[in-house]
C-alpha cells in the first residue's frame, strides 16, 4: 500500500459513543452529521479492524466537518488513536499511543464543507488484524476554541501517511 492512500472511512453513523459527554447524532439537510457542543468537551469513538493491506506507516486522519451555525472563530479537534492487539483486555484498554490537534478556523457559511488534516501519528506495534480505536474530541473548553455553536463531523478517513 502506498502512502497516502486511504485505510478507513468511517462516518457518524460508526460511533460508539463513551458513557457521557458524546457527540450526538443528528441530521443536517440529507446527512447524518455528529454534533460537537461548544460549551463541553464532546467526544466520538470509532472502531475498526486494520486491514491486511496496512504497511505498519504512521497515520493522518482527515475531518471532514461543518459548522451548525458559526462563520467566524476557531475550534480545537483532537484525534487519538489506540490499538488493541489481541490479548489487550477491553475492560482496561490503553491509553492512546499516538495523538494530533487540530484548530480549525469556522467555514466561510454555515453548512460549507471544511476538509482537516492532522500531522501524522504513530501507532506503536500496529498491525494488520488489530483493532484500532479512534477517538474525536471537541475541545470546546480550551481557550483556542472560540466557534460559537457545534461542529458537525460528517467524515473521518485514516490514511497511511
Amino acid at each position: 500500500m502506498a502512502s497516502g492512500d486511504s485505510l478507513f472511512t468511517l462516518d457518524p453513523l460508526s460511533n460508539r459513543p463513551p458513557a457521557s459527554d458524546f457527540a450526538t447524532v443528528d441530521v443536517r439537510g440529507d446527512f447524518v452529521v455528529l454534533d460537537f457542543d461548544d460549551a463541553v468537551d464532546e467526544q466520538a469513538q470509532f472502531q475498526t479492524l486494520v486491514p491486511s493491506h496496512y504497511q505498519g506507516g504512521s497515520l493522518i486522519a482527515i475531518v471532514t466537518w461543518t459548522s451548525s451555525s458559526a462563520v467566524t472563530g476557531n475550534a480545537k479537534l483532537r484525534v487519538e488513536l489506540v490499538r488493541l492487539a489481541a490479548g489487550a483486555n477491553l475492560d482496561v484498554p490503553p491509553a492512546p499511543s499516538g495523538s494530533a490537534d487540530l484548530v480549525v478556523g469556522a467555514p466561510v457559511a454555515s453548512g460549507d464543507l471544511v476538509v482537516s488534516t492532522t500531522a501524522s501519528m504513530a501507532v506503536s506495534g500496529l498491525a494488520s488484524g488489530d483493532i484500532l480505536q479512534v477517538l474525536v474530541t471537541r475541545l470546546a473548553t480550551d481557550a483556542v476554541d472560540t466557534m460559537v455553536g457545534d461542529i458537525e463531523l460528517i467524515a473521518l478517513e485514516l490514511r497511511e501517511a
